[in-house]
């Protein structure tokens, strides 16, 4: 597990099984736009204590450079996290692959195709701030909500984007899709 520092918000997408729990959680709706998204978050950001967030979490389904919460994030949308400037320390991205980038794809936005890299790095550069995403499919069980302020360990490669959207450092957990022929193991979470 990993233990994140507060005050922290969590967004749990509506279609996902699993649950983060935060200083403030936020059940998205498929409804929600990103301008919505985005502005509830920084509204809850001003009210808390010290006027900013030392963690966000995006707690749903993704693909490469794409996040299924609420109508869904994309490429496109990037600048828009500039909302978040001086709001939020640092923005977790628990979803599978969104930092992935698709081979032969061109960067081309949209969901289960697109450049990871360059999404995670033009979101830092918008909100000014740390940005970690994973490359790999996570596998963190079914119907499960994680203790108070936690977020589940990443599987395999996770990449973390500084405000100058540079990479600052990449960890490679184990991963349970990259096993070979040893079969299925489960996240140790």
């Amino acid at each position: 597990m990993i233990t994140l520092e507060g005050p922290h918000m969590g967004l749990n997408d509506s279609r996902s099984t699993n649950r983060v729990q935060m200083w403030n959680t936020w059940n998205v709706t498929t409804t929600e736009t990103v301008e919505h998204m985005l502005g509830w978050i920084a509204e809850v950001a001003r009210g808390a204590p010290g006027g900013k967030l030392k963690n966000l979490v995006f707690r749903c389904h993704g693909a490469p450079a794409y996040l299924q919460c609420g109508e869904g994030i994309r490429r496109s949308d990037t600048g828009l996290f500039s909302a978040l400037s001086g709001l939020v320390d640092k923005i977790w991205f628990s979803a599978c692959q969104v930092g992935y980038i698709t081979p032969g794809t061109g960067g081309n936005p949209g969901p289960a195709s697109g450049d990871g890299n360059m999404f995670c790095s033009e979101i830092a550069r918008a909100a000014n701030c740390y940005v970690v995403a994973g490359t790999e499919l996570q596998v963190i069980g079914v119907n499960r909500t994680l203790p108070y302020g936690c977020l589940d360990t990443y599987e395999g490669l996770v990449l973390s984007y500084g405000p100058s959207g540079t990479v600052t450092w990449s960890r490679r957990y184990p991963s349970t899709y990259n096993r070979g022929s040893s079969g299925w193991a489960r996240n140790p979470d």
